[in-house]
């Protein structure tokens, strides 16, 4: 039945964007064997007929680009602008709507758009997922609501009352309420509300309360408010709760063993170690390390918690972790997928008792170079839990000094502060062996909370930089590679962290950066190109704001059965296997490698010849080995909960960080850094507290001059002051001041009271070429470079690092 195949071609094809492929490429990929390779080319046809799919010049395939209209799901950020995924897949990806070009259409509403072809002189921004293709969007019909609960504060405004509505949704309008006093609501409480009139132009919405969350502003509330906007789920019910209690009642009585090594290996008497942040309570990984001095190389077993033993596939547990997809790690409050009997108790490796694993056992040459890879069950029983920190210490030798950092009070011993220093030679090794493969890493800032008792902000720390964060790293990186190249050997579908290379055909707003730090990019970079930006500004006053522009330039990492690496890692195939405690995916891993550690006799007996192609056919109908299409369904929702999350987590994190700056540093002189040039004005981020906010053009240095003037230079990519000179550009330190903060849109409006530059000369040499066209192209030289035009130039902005828990590889 070529059907079968069409849903598999098209989405293989969405992850390569603009990029066309031979038929016989998509083929391979997709793993279509001789025998069914006339239907493959079959379902071509109907894709092609149809006009979903469309040959180029060469005959090869790709994917149409928009029509004049188009219907999809919108998504609209916190600067106002939306973008539409739609319904049918194109090569331009998502579109971009400018925030004037919305109507009454809200994030998550399923919507029609026209859509205008690229205009020139101008370049809409562009976000993972979505193509430079450069057109923009008007909607015009909505076509179904995306949710109706909203949250939002009560307030009376003399005899009327309102509801702010929390985010941009609303586009700061209020909500009107009928009946305030419903669920006993007073004024300044945080409210649920259902909406019974949407908002229409001229004509503000109307809401019902249905639920009274607390005094908004506290953080209990609004973490609660939080996990209602982005429908988090809170608790388990009975049923799963009672599986989970079951399962874990079930593994007292295993536990005890003694084991066949057929079916599960004992590796209680090995040295093992976990390594996490002081607060953690479930440790999904754990390590052991050795070295061979005959043939001078390294082994390195990554011992994973086996969490699939205990979540049975298609039950009420199973069926919630699969809904919730991933744990939510908002600020102290964690939304685990797994009920706590589970997560922080007989699957969490904690030190001295015995625990059920899956281990991934690696070889290593002397350069890091993989050997060899086996993989068991097996049972494990960690020697020694660690914080960051205090593994950092004991590696350099501070013993004194490791004990402030140690979560428990079992001392180290000599052998494992030895295992613990072949494991930091062993993930150095690693690093340079993956900096020479074109891994990018990006030099982005990370603070750290620190909450009083009532969960208020107090102060923000930077995170430690501690090398221990860079070795767990690379060992989870290693194991889940091994994982993905055993599948890949077998043919055997698997559910994929996937990375597509970016699509560099127009790339203003990253060449406007790299200009600024005096960088000159091709038209089409390659990974080269980036490596050397990215190395050029590393340690600079420019790092953060041209690593943010590289990260936005890159597509996001997704879930995905295609045969497709993971670019940044430059890894030729990968997988996420090391947390199945808190991603989904990592369960459905496990749930496939199980089912050859059992027709493998846990790894101990392999096939060959005709008896390899029975195991092969017996793996592929294994119930726990999902098809292709399952897979691509699992790897869409999981990472729709991926983002989710992240959006959950970033929007919590933003409100406490501005109440804490609202409260106490308003009007406060801070250090800050450009990160942005935009439409709006300049966006910088404050040190400490790594908070956005927004300088407007009538709020930078001698604005109030109205004879001055900034202007972009194109040229070298800096905005300059018409009359003194002075000029702003990316990654210059500052000054600011807090003008104003609106808690509910999360949104700071900042003064830059001094600039960290002085005057320069070469940037403030504007020509008549160096000004920019306005937006729509008319020419910003006929007014005289007013500030109307100024307001009309690109923008960009985002962030990214790694070591915190919830972004462990």
């Amino acid at each position: 039945m070529p059907r079968r195949f069409t849903d598999r071609i098209i989405q293989h094809l969405s992850h390569d964007g603009e990029r066309a492929l031979e038929a016989d490429v998509v083929a391979h990929r997709l793993r279509i064997d001789d025998s069914e390779r006339v239907a493959f080319h079959k379902a071509v046809t109907l894709l092609t007929a149809d006009g979903r799919i469309e040959l180029d010049a060469k005959g090869r395939l790709r994917l149409p680009t928009h029509e004049d209209e188009i219907c999809g799901r919108l998504f609209v950020t916190q600067k106002g602008h939306g973008f539409v995924r739609p319904d049918r897949v194109t090569r331009d990806g998502d579109l971009f709507l400018p925030a004037g070009n919305l109507g009454d259409a809200m994030s998550g509403d399923r919507v029609r758009c026209s859509v205008s072809r690229k205009q020139r002189g101008w370049t809409p921004p562009v976000r993972g997922g979505a193509s430079d293709s450069g057109m923009t969007g008007r909607v015009i019909e909505v076509i179904e609501r995306g949710r109706t609960r909203f949250t939002g504060t009560l307030v009376q405004e003399g005899k009327r009352w309102i509801v702010q509505p929390d985010g941009k949704a609303f586009r700061g309008e209020p909500i009107m309420v009928r009946d305030p006093h419903a669920k006993d609501a007073k004024a300044g409480d945080k409210v649920t509300l259902d909406l019974v009139r949407f908002p229409s132009e001229g004509v503000y919405a109307e809401g019902a309360i249905v639920e009274v969350l607390g005094i908004a502003g506290q953080p209990a509330v609004e973490t609660a408010a939080v996990m209602h906007t982005y429908q988090l789920r809170d608790g388990f019910s009975e049923k799963v709760s009672s599986e989970a209690a079951l399962a874990a009642i079930s593994f007292e009585r295993e536990s005890s063993g003694p084991w066949d090594k057929t079916e599960r290996l004992d590796l209680t008497k090995t040295l093992t170690w976990t390594i996490d942040p002081p607060d953690a309570r479930d440790y999904d990984d754990a390590c052991s390390v050795s070295f061979d001095p005959s043939n001078s190389t390294f082994e390195l077993m990554v011992h994973i918690a086996d969490v699939s033993h205990f979540v049975v596939q298609v039950s009420e547990l199973d069926q919630e972790a699969a809904a919730r997809g991933n744990s939510t790690y908002l600020p102290r409050r964690v939304v685990p997928m797994l009920p706590e009997t589970l997560s922080n108790g007989v699957c969490s490796l904690q030190e001295g008792v015995p625990r059920f694993c899956k281990t991934s056992i690696m070889r290593f040459d002397s350069r890091g170079k993989p050997l060899e890879s086996r993989f068991a069950s097996t049972v494990i029983q960690s020697s020694k839990r660690l914080t960051y920190v205090e593994a950092q210490h004991l590696i350099d030798g501070r013993t004194e000094e490791a004990k402030s950092y140690a979560r428990n009070i079992t001392e180290p011993t000599d052998a494992l502060v030895a295992n613990l220093r072949m494991a930091d030679q062993l993930a150095k090794i690693l690093k340079k062996r993956r900096m020479a493969q074109g891994q990018l890493v990006l030099d982005l800032p990370v603070s750290v909370l620190v909450f009083d008792e009532a969960g208020h902000v107090v102060d923000a720390v930077p995170e430690d930089n501690a090398f221990t964060h860079t070795l767990i790293e690379m060992f989870m990186v290693e194991a889940n590679e091994s994982v993905a190249r055993l599948f890949a050997e077998l043919s055997i579908p698997l559910i994929r962290r996937i990375h597509p290379p970016p699509a560099f055909k127009t790339m203003e707003e990253l060449r406007t950066f790299a200009r600024s730090v005096g960088f000159r990019l091709p038209d089409e970079p390659e990974r080269e190109d980036l490596l050397a930006l990215l190395e050029k500004t590393r340690g600079t006053d420019s790092a953060r704001a041209v690593h943010m522009a590289v990260l936005k330039t890159l597509s996001k990492a997704t879930y995905s059965p295609a045969l497709i690496g993971h670019y940044a890692l430059a890894s030729e195939q990968y997988t996420h296997f090391t947390s199945p405690i808190r991603r989904y995916p990592d369960l459905l891993v496990h749930r496939t490698l199980q089912a050859w550690l059992d027709l493998s006799k846990n790894g101990t007996t392999l096939p060959g010849g005709k008896k390899f192609k029975e195991f092969i056919h017996k793996l592929e109908g294994d119930t726990r080995c999902l098809g292709e299409v399952a897979l691509a369904e699992a790897g869409r929702h999981c990472s729709e909960t991926e983002v989710n999350s992240e959006s959950a987590e970033r929007d919590l994190r933003a409100f406490l960080v501005l109440q804490f700056l609202k409260e106490h540093h308003l009007s406060d002189e801070l250090d800050a850094v450009v990160t942005n040039l935009a439409t709006q004005g300049v966006w910088v981020s404050i040190n400490r507290y790594l908070a956005d906010g927004l300088v407007k053009f009538n709020a930078l240095p001698s604005s109030l001059d109205r004879a001055d003037r900034w202007l972009l230079n194109e040229r070298t990519g800096r905005l300059v002051s018409a009359r003194s000179g002075a000029t702003i550009g990316l990654g210059d330190p500052v000054k600011v001041k807090i003008l104003a903060i609106n808690l509910a849109s999360r949104s700071m409006d900042l003064a830059i009271t001094q600039l960290g530059r002085k005057k320069d000369a070469a940037a403030s040499k504007i020509t008549m070429q160096d000004v920019p066209r306005a937006a729509g192209g008319r020419d910003a030289r006929r007014d005289l470079f007013t500030r109307d035009d100024v307001a009309n130039v690109k923008g960009h902005k985002r962030g990214f690092k790694r070591g915190r828990r919830s972004q462990r590889p």
